[in-house]
């Protein structure tokens, strides 16, 4: 059970990890970025980084030599970061390899405003305190294999309602209802 538990927290951390967009110049290397449509305010700098999803498939296909032909083009902080997260990949089971990838293409379909919350309430969940990360995630896993009448009716439960606070349940909310298990 408690390997379960953890298997779960890797998958979901790893996962969050793989699913925030790279910065422009390295989604496409080589290729100019778009002008952003308005000036932005500066964000606070995110707790998990990420190389891109569609750079990270890419990177995981090629081989190792590749990999390293491609990485030369990145920064050398952002080649720690991903070859640490390849690192990470390439370690975990093709079982658990082929979730990641389902969650990657689920999460690419999303449009960006449910991109945005998903990334949003993830990195609220890795915020949590580790006894309540591990509450609220096997909840999280539980609620994302139901389909979505059982759990619409499960959140709405006294018991649902009583063992989680507001913010973790609109959290399992959020990611449930866009981030399913199929």
């Amino acid at each position: 059970m408690r390997s379960q538990l953890q298997g779960a927290a890797v998958v979901l951390l790893v996962a969050a990890g793989l699913v925030y967009p790279a910065p422009p110049e390295a989604v496409k290397p080589g290729r100019p970025a778009k002008p952003p449509a308005a000036p932005k305010q500066p964000k606070a700098p995110q707790k998990l980084n990420d190389p891109g999803g569609s750079v990270a498939q890419r990177l995981l296909q090629m081989t190792p030599e590749q990999r390293e032909r491609a990485l030369e083009k990145f920064p050398p902080e952002r080649q720690a970061q991903i070859r640490q997260r390849l690192e990470k990949l390439d370690s975990l089971p093709p079982q658990q390899r082929q979730r990641l990838a389902q969650n990657y293409i689920t999460f690419s379909n999303l449009p960006p405003a449910k991109q945005a919350l998903v990334r949003r309430q993830i990195r609220a969940f890795n915020q949590l305190p580790d006894d309540r990360k591990q509450v609220v995630g096997v909840e999280l896993q539980r609620l994302r294999k139901l389909p979505a009448s059982e759990r619409e009716n499960r959140m709405g439960s006294g018991e649902f309602k009583n063992r989680f606070t507001p913010a973790e349940q609109q959290m399992m909310a959020d990611i449930s209802e866009n981030m399913p298990l199929r």
